[in-house]
């Protein structure tokens, strides 16, 4: 009896899991040419797409189903409930045409099974020539785009057991920017990971829906938000080994896939190094002319420290460079957080 109680309880929460997606999902508007690359400017606060994190866009951006630190803001919310206690981190991304943007977030354990976070991102374009209808110069703006969220993410008991952790998370985010006009709005994302840590071959799969909710307006009319579905599954087949892989499918362009991979060294006494690889098939067959599509990294683990770079190319348009810091306080004694 207590088995089939068990049962009905994972079947319950799967459930309930899966219509909060689609419920999600069904809250967006669609039209006719969406998910398509005829779709290609029809959506606002592209900016929310910018990828944060230096280890996963090393990986090509494959990292839906191995986030576990508060990066997992960005990537998939189910990413929080594998926190051993607390984790920090900052980025600094030298984006194109001059644009940097700065991301801070911090996530904290609040039970055994529950980990709350926050998160800020600030994105500056630098002076912008002004000018009026007849093209003569008015003075100069600065375009900034802000996002705060919060989110929490929580492994599910009735779904976990000694071979693998189900954990969901959600969570939530206004946005604000600032250029010649102002305008707000306000995103959610929804995601499962599902870990099988215990198996011959260690192995997870994630997924995630993003910014859903209501966007920014200017003038008269109201932007769609860039809608994102992420599916994705990472194995470990030797303990110093990683391989990632993403399929995504944006409401403003056509599918696409990034494939990830992270090999890591043993450097000395507390100290990891790591080397990072990615591909994505969005930027490599629909992106400028040029070196595109692949990304690079580095890591360095000291004691509870992990420094992270990444570089990736967009054709003639450029270089981009990313740098990061973040730490992690882990568990006194409990072998069910332990890093995975």
């Amino acid at each position: 009896m207590d088995s089939t109680r068990r049962i009905r309880r994972r079947d319950r929460t799967a459930a309930l899991a899966g219509w909060a997606l689609a419920a999600l999902l069904c809250a967006a508007p669609l039209g006719a040419t969406d998910f398509a690359s005829g779709a290609i400017g029809t959506t606002g606060s592209e900016f929310l797409n910018i990828d944060v994190d230096p280890r996963g866009i090393a990986m090509g951006g494959a990292l839906t189903s191995v986030t576990a630190d508060s990066y997992a803001l960005y990537w998939n919310p189910a990413g929080l409930s594998q926190i051993p206690r607390v984790s920090a981190a900052g980025m600094h991304n030298e984006y194109l045409a001059g644009i940097r943007m700065q991301y801070f977030s911090y996530a904290q354990r609040i039970s055994e099974a529950s980990v709350v976070g926050g998160a800020v991102r600030y994105m500056d374009a630098g002076a912008i020539s002004n000018t009026d209808i007849n093209g003569v110069e008015i003075g100069t703006f600065r375009p900034r785009n802000y996002v705060y969220e919060v989110g929490w993410g929580k492994s599910i008991a009735e779904m976990t057991d000694s071979e693998r952790d189900i954990s969901l998370g959600v969570s939530g985010r206004l946005i604000h920017s600032d250029l010649v006009a102002r305008a707000n709005g306000w995103a959610g994302d929804a995601g499962i990971q599902a870990h099988y840590t215990e198996s011959y071959i260690p192995h997870s799969f994630g997924l995630v829906i993003q910014n859903v909710g209501q966007g920014q307006q200017f003038d008269k009319v109201r932007d769609n938000l860039p809608l994102r579905i992420k599916v994705g599954s990472s194995v470990s087949p030797k303990p110093f080994l990683l391989l990632s892989l993403d399929g995504i499918v944006p409401l403003s362009n056509q599918p696409y896939a990034a494939l990830g991979v992270e090999l890591s060294m043993e450097a000395a006494t507390n100290a990891k190094a790591y080397l990072r690889g990615g591909f994505n098939t969005l930027t490599m067959f629909n992106g400028p002319e040029g070196l595109r599509g692949l990304s690079v990294g580095v890591g360095l683990k000291l004691t509870d420290f992990r420094f992270d770079y990444a570089f990736l190319p967009y054709g003639f348009l450029g270089n981009t460079h990313r740098f990061g810091v973040s730490w992690e306080l882990p568990a006194k004694r409990s072998r069910r957080f332990r890093r995975r």
